[in-house]
């Protein structure tokens, strides 16, 4: 047998991870299998250690090691072969290591090596395209994405608007617009805004391609790399990926059952420059939890005092189904010393497809953003724009938002009552009074990915809460969004669920050598 024939040997890998990198542990995985193949230390045929095996010696998830076995895969480095575990498919030669001359499979030529030309970027969690996949497949009741009901859709009115735009003289729709955003668009959400407490000129609103976008330009205006931004501990993950990209460095605040500590972001405060905190005030993303009023008042005293901007991402405050309303920060902070820059899209109570969000900003910051935006795609749809407006100016958008409402109650509770059914004393929440997502803890010690591991077995998919931390916290929790499905895909996906963990419970309590448990579903 030939002394390589197994890499298990740490002469044959050399692997050496720098924690401190912000090039993802995986990357570095991937990159030093592929140097020992175009070095000759891995020659065609020899088996690379197990995955389990590999991360344990590295101190990683199994997770970690086979999004790296996966790139190599991708490329022809290697092969996975069932029972026999994963072998190098070709000799140096063939795959030479990074940097050095190769022949293009179809001709002569240098053998591009995209991934070194990339730009220095800090990489998503593999995860992330294993739970994307897995809650596309049809077989799979999925609660991954927060996305509103399809059958909700206003769509014959859209579709007689669109046409009465395209109609004679609908030219000028297909042309440029100005990258602030449509005129009548803007005086539509600037009169809405002010009926709900926020008297704003419609000069102040700027129209972006949704809230992402509006994440996006945000960030490209105001974070130089190396900034700090505040944020919430658990927060939404879109804004996490933007701050990263932008090259931000990320401080989190812990936040409760009523929102963020104000206390604690001051303390920070005290011994760090911040250049920007982000919250989500009402129905939170991923906890559902709301700022209480007087947390939104001390918050807004904090970012007063120390001169912070704040970023207010409100998509969810007009789905509320039960409780009195909670006044916007940008309410709160009326006046020129407003510190709050509010952020909100129609995807969450039209439809996602139309990519428009606003932002309503300070004059100064409005002209950054346009011009950011002229950068990145000139404008947003301005037939869109158009047929959003008129939605607005003909009283449709009201009667809508009253028929979302009871719709997604009725899902809410359906959640509820199967998990309360199927999952029983194994997950514990609290119910939130509006948005699109629950956040439930597991019980037991056990944690989110390896139920998720189980629960791709059975069909059933969620996000799992460490994705939603900076700092690797929320590995026992699981966000689940509820507004996509009706009700009898959630009781079907809550009974997959409880499978799931009462699977992953049994097995660690036969691992702890307490024998079989007995079910813990409340019936």
């Amino acid at each position: 047998m030939h002394k390589r024939e197994t890499a298990d040997d740490d002469d044959e890998l050399s692997l050496r991870l720098d924690r401190e990198s912000p090039t993802p542990l995986y990357r570095q995985i991937e990159v030093g299998v592929r140097e020992a193949i175009g070095s000759g230390r891995l020659i065609a045929g020899t088996r690379l250690p197990p995955e389990r095996t590999l991360a344990a010696a590295l101190g990683v998830d199994r997770t970690t090691v086979v999004a790296a076995y996966r790139e190599l895969a991708a490329d022809g480095l290697v092969h996975a072969h069932v029972g026999r575990g994963t072998t190098v498919a070709a000799s140096s030669e063939r795959f030479p290591a990074h940097g050095r001359d190769a022949l293009a499979a179809g001709g002569s030529g240098r053998r591009l090596d995209w991934r070194q030309l990339f730009a220095p970027m800090v990489e998503d969690d593999p995860a992330l395209a294993d739970i994307a996949a897995l809650a596309g497949r049809e077989d799979v009741v999925s609660f991954v994405a927060g996305v509103p009901a399809p059958e909700t859709y206003p769509t014959r009115t859209f579709r007689s608007l669109l046409a009465e735009a395209l109609g004679p003289g609908g030219e000028g729709l297909l042309q440029y617009s100005p990258p602030e955003g449509h005129g009548p668009l803007r005086e539509a959400i600037a009169a809405r805004m002010a009926r709900r407490g926020m008297p704003v000129p419609a000069g102040a609103v700027f129209i972006c391609g949704g809230s992402q976008q509006g994440l996006y330009l945000l960030a490209r205006a105001l974070i130089e790399p190396g900034d700090t931004v505040a944020v919430e501990a658990p927060t939404y993950l879109g804004a996490l990926q933007v701050f990263r990209a932008a090259g931000a460095r990320l401080v989190t605040i812990p936040a409760d059952r009523e929102g963020l500590d104000p206390d604690r972001l001051g303390e920070v405060l005290e011994r760090r420059p911040i250049k920007l905190i982000y919250v989500l005030p009402t129905f939170q993303n991923p906890t559902g939890a709301t700022l209480s009023l007087e947390r939104r008042q001390r918050l807004l005293a904090v970012a007063r005092r120390h001169g912070v901007p704040l970023i207010e991402d409100d998509p969810y405050s007009e789905l509320r189904y039960e409780g009195e309303s909670m006044p916007s920060l940008l309410t709160l902070a009326d006046g020129p010393a407003s510190p709050v820059i509010y952020l909100s899209t129609f995807s969450k109570v039209l439809f996602p497809g139309f990519r428009l969000g606003w932002v309503v900003a300070a004059p100064p910051l409005i002209e950054r953003l346009a011009w950011v935006k002229a950068l990145v795609d000139l404008e947003s749809n301005p037939l869109a724009q158009w047929a959003v407006a008129e939605y607005f100016d003909r009283g449709g958008f009201d009667g809508h938002l009253a028929k979302l409402v009871p719709v997604y109650t009725a899902r809410r509770d359906a959640l509820e009552t199967g998990l309360r059914q199927e999952v029983g004393e194994m997950l514990t929440w609290r119910s939130p009074a509006g948005g699109f997502y629950l956040w439930a803890h597991l019980a037991a010690g056990l944690r989110a990915r390896e139920v998720l591991a189980e629960a791709s077995r059975e069909g059933v998919a969620f996000v799992p809460g460490d994705l939603f931390h900076v700092d690797g916290g929320g590995r026992d929790a699981l966000r689940l969004a509820f507004s996509g499905l009706a009700p009898t895909q959630i009781a079907e996906g809550t009974r997959r669920l409880g499978a799931a963990a009462r699977t992953v419970a049994e097995r660690r309590a036969v691992a702890r050598g307490q024998g079989s448990i007995r079910s813990t579903r409340i019936v």
